[in-house]
């Protein structure tokens, strides 16, 4: 034959074409192998990136040959050796010495001499072949012949649609193979963005951007059609998302230069298959009734057709983005019910495979309700127990109300999120309907074992809603009456019963089984291995041991369940708020202010995806703490003016009660007594001792009232009365084993015990409390009792030896956090917010009066006690009292703003 020599030049590189100096490093491992192959379906790039690879070997004086190939190619090696001659004149030369005439038969003797040429040339030879998948197969094996025998200093490059008969696999095995393929050639964000800028595109914003090259998959051509685009249309935001294989400008290149070319079979395929985000060979041909899908993927995968393997095993592939898109639009424009057809064969099929989520979807997407309601409701409860409740219930929203009534799973699966959101009334209603259909369905002959089992989630429904609602009787006798019908039969369920009743059981202060039942619950979700339900238990274990005492452990089981959560749902998710916002009081409590700020700031927002009452006030009740920790007056109100909209929105009592227990609080701090009286007359605060004194089955909403009350008391001069409640609530919770409440009021008793004159009984009781704390290290609940604890700290602990003893340690570590403080917002800063808040706030009693003219005049707490008959804690209250009236912590400053005002001569 003749050797042709058309096509051995390379073209010149297009202005604007994006440098890309990580495929030419990758092109760049072509010197240490025998071929490189570069595939990938038309506009990838391909051509572009060799011609910049053979600009970059020539720039550095590299031997290098380029071929592009086209539709009349008949003797692939004698264009390969006039290529080769046409760019190495060396080469050039020995041929000519081999062969006196053009003529050249591809025959071994000739084929071997070109070799031969080849091989004297003592550098490197790089040749380029370009759409190789033009080539017809008899000169693909003369190709493959030829690679086969190259010799070590010549490598080639080949360029194609297709996959090329060439001994691929025999080379890839030898390490001789070099592959980039269309997951290499999608242009990154940041190649995009270089694109688009050579093209004047360089203000589109980076979220643009970004969004194009999801849409395009990086695919180069889609890039330069959008470029186009967004030349004409002014909205480009717009048309990048709306931007699809349906746009003209984007089918038109697919009809053209792709699916045109196919032939019918492969053209009907494509139709077919294309509304699959994700195909096998069997779920083809249960789509299309075919037999023969394994071989006309095949052929499409050879073809370059947009094909994209999603796993090494080559059983699942994909259509590219825009080209399902393409087809999509092509298939509606043949057939408008297809797509309907198409999508309940694959939702059958995923069905009977076991893949759920896809199932439901694809049966959407078909318009059979019916066949979608059958679908959810056969599965919605495996799939709740997998962590999908949410992603249930919004399928449910998606059924016609008439079909989804005559569904009971799938309502006790709407009535569980609506209980989980604290929206009880939603619930109640989805439970009413259960219970309807329940009864229609045993009426219409339900089998009894179905019956049986649609009544056991009934009740847990109920169990549940009486758990947000803070039932606790109820929530105890529906799940023992469960648990002994059901017993560990079903593990997620049994895991929840558990645990309500561990809640129940904590606010009921019956501690006695808390610990029986956790481990219960535990080796239940050893067995089973559900992470909703270990994230949620831990949110109620970890408060539990809180209270309990243990607070180490407590930290442990928390921090558990967020990393659990956040390796099922993500960091920020509502599940990691469960255990997150509790760990945000505790931290709190060991005054971590950081870390408790952190978490209330990552986690509240999201609380009321998944959080009941607990977790709403760990977060609610500590945002209003750290902000008055850090001296925030007006924000910890506004926080604590959210958290009272949060529960009056959801209808909450014991939260709405823990705001205002934590608003009066705060109020008596700062000295406004009148305005903490006022507000706990107008929330009707019982005023009787008897009313707030604790019961056989007082609650910790009683305890909140009870500690709001004696806080009250003191601020009335009610020290006897007071005292009264709080050793009755010190009995009952040393009784009941509640460490943690054991602490508060024993603090509360050692202040009362103290302005009672009675230091030794005060300093007894404030051991007690380091005792207890000491382990955990609750140092807030020391903290912000205020300056009395201070003071009788300093007193037990303020001089003489120290001692190893932990209770004794921990009150050293208290002192530090008291000089720390007062060093802090209390010296500095009280200055500033008194003058924030009103300059001296509220009346000045006659007795307050009265002790701050002594303390103008110079004497001392004990001097004062005895000019007025009161014992020296007692004076040390009022001077309290006086410092928050008046916003420091000072007595000099006390005395000159009392000046100020004209309160003092």
């Amino acid at each position: 034959m003749k050797v042709v020599r058309t096509a051995l030049l390379p073209p010149r590189i297009e202005t604007g074409v994006v440098a890309r100096p990580r495929l030419l490093e990758h092109l760049g491992k072509s010197a240490q192998v025998r071929l490189t192959l570069v595939q990938a379906p038309a506009g990838f790039g391909k051509s572009t990136i060799l011609l910049q690879w053979h600009g970059d070997l020539a720039a550095r004086g590299e031997l290098v040959a380029w071929l592009a190939l086209d539709g009349y190619a008949t003797d692939i090696m004698g264009q390969i050796l006039s290529a080769l001659s046409e760019n190495i004149a060396e080469f050039r030369d020995r041929l000519a010495h081999h062969f006196s005439t053009e003529a050249f038969v591809t025959t071994d003797a000739e084929l071997g001499a070109a070799i031969e040429c080849l091989s004297r040339i003592e550098k490197s030879i790089h040749l380029l072949i370009d759409d190789v998948h033009m080539l017809p197969t008899e000169n693909m094996h003369v190709l493959g012949r030829f690679i086969e025998r190259l010799p070590s200093n010549v490598t080639i490059t080949l360029a194609t649609r297709e996959t090329p008969e060439l001994p691929l696999a025999r080379l890839r095995a030898h390490g001789l193979l070099n592959e980039i393929g269309m997951s290499d050639l999608r242009f990154t964000i940041e190649e995009t963005r270089n694109l688009l800028a050579a093209a004047n595109q360089a203000d589109l914003p980076d979220t643009d951007v970004e969004s194009l090259v999801v849409r395009t998959e990086g695919w180069a051509a889609g890039l330069k059609l959008a470029n186009l685009a967004m030349l004409r249309e002014p909205d480009r935001a717009q048309l990048i998302a709306s931007f699809s294989g349906s746009k003209s400008i984007i089918a038109d290149f697919f009809s053209e230069d792709v699916f045109g070319s196919q032939p019918p079979d492969l053209q009907e395929f494509l139709l077919n298959t294309c509304l699959l985000e994700r195909m096998s060979i069997d779920l083809c041909d249960a789509v299309t009734g075919r037999t023969n899908s394994r071989e006309l993927l095949a052929r499409i995968e050879a073809a370059g057709l947009f094909l994209v393997r999603l796993d090494n095993e080559q059983v699942w592939y994909r259509y590219h983005g825009l080209f399902s898109g393409f087809l999509s639009r092509r298939l509606a424009d043949i057939d408008r019910n297809a797509a309907a057809r198409i999508h309940l064969r694959a939702s059958r099929w995923f069905f009977e495979n076991g893949q759920v989520i896809e199932a439901l979807d694809h049966a959407v997407k078909s318009g059979d309700q019916s066949w979608f309601a059958t679908i959810l409701e056969e599965t919605c409860e495996n799939l709740v127990y997998n962590g999908k409740l949410t992603f249930v219930v919004r399928q449910a929203e998606m059924l016609d109300r008439t079909i989804l009534i005559r569904h009971p799973q799938i309502l006790l699966s709407v009535a569980w999120l609506r209980i989980r959101n604290l929206r009880c009334e939603e619930a109640r209603e989805a439970i009413a309907l259960a219970t309807a259909r329940i009864e229609e369905m045993q009426a219409e002959g339900l089998s009894e074992e179905r019956f049986h089992h649609l009544s056991l989630l009934l009740n847990h429904r109920r169990m549940m809603l009486a758990a947000a609602e803070d039932d606790f009787a109820i929530v105890e006798d529906l799940s023992n009456m469960l648990l002994r019908e059901m017993g560990e039969s079903k593990p997620y369920i049994t895991c929840t019963l558990y645990g309500q009743m561990l809640r129940a059981q904590r606010e009921q202060f019956k501690y006695a089984q808390l610990e029986k039942l956790e481990a219960k619950a535990r080796a239940v979700l050893d067995k089973s291995g559900y992470k909703f339900a270990f994230v949620a238990l831990q949110a109620i274990v970890g408060p539990t041991l809180f209270s309990m005492g243990r607070s180490d452990a407590a930290v442990r089981a928390l921090q558990h369940g967020i990393d659990q959560a956040v390796s099922f749902a993500g960091t920020g998710s509502g599940l990691a708020a469960l255990p997150a916002l509790p760990l945000a009081e505790l931290a709190y409590e060991r005054n971590d202010l950081d870390t408790a700020a952190q978490l209330v700031k990552d986690y509240l927002p999201v609380a009321r995806e998944f959080g009941f009452i607990d977790e709403l006030m760990s977060g609610y009740l500590v945002a209003p703490k750290l902000h008055f920790a850090r001296g925030e007056m007006g924000a910890a109100f506004r926080a604590l003016d959210d958290a009272k909209s949060v529960a009056l929105e959801l209808g909450l009592d014991r939260l709405a009660t823990g705001v205002l227990a934590e608003r009066i609080r705060l109020l008596l701090r700062t000295g406004h007594t009148e305005r903490a009286l006022e507000l706990a007359r107008s929330s009707a605060i019982p005023m009787d001792a008897r009313s707030v004194s604790p019961q056989i089955a007082s609650t910790t909403r009683d305890d909140i009232v009870a500690i709001t009350w004696v806080r009250l008391a003191i601020s009335r001069g009610d020290i006897a009365d007071a005292l009264v409640v709080a050793q009755r609530w010190k009995q009952f919770c040393a009784h009941r084993g509640a460490v943690r409440h054991l602490v508060r009021w024993n603090l509360l008793l050692a202040q009362l015990l103290l302005m009672n004159g009675d230091l030794r009984a005060a300093q007894r009781t404030l051991r007690e409390a380091l005792v207890a704390s000491a382990e955990g290290g609750s140092v807030r609940a020391f903290l912000d009792e205020g300056v009395m604890i201070h003071e009788l700290l300093v007193e037990s602990y303020g001089s003489g030896l120290m001692t190893k003893h932990p209770a004794d340690l921990f009150a050293y570590d208290l002192l530090s956090a008291f000089e720390s403080k007062s060093k802090g917002r209390l010296a500095d800063d009280a200055d500033q917010h008194a003058d924030e808040q009103v300059g001296i706030d509220g009346k000045m009693t006659g007795r307050e009066l009265e002790i701050l003219t002594f303390v103008a005049s110079g004497l001392r707490n004990r001097e004062i006690g005895d000019r007025l008959g009161l014992t020296e804690g007692s004076v040390k209250w009022y001077m309290q009292r006086i410092y928050d009236k008046v916003g420091t912590r000072r007595r000099s400053v006390a005395v000159e703003r009392a000046r100020q005002f004209g309160l003092l001569d």
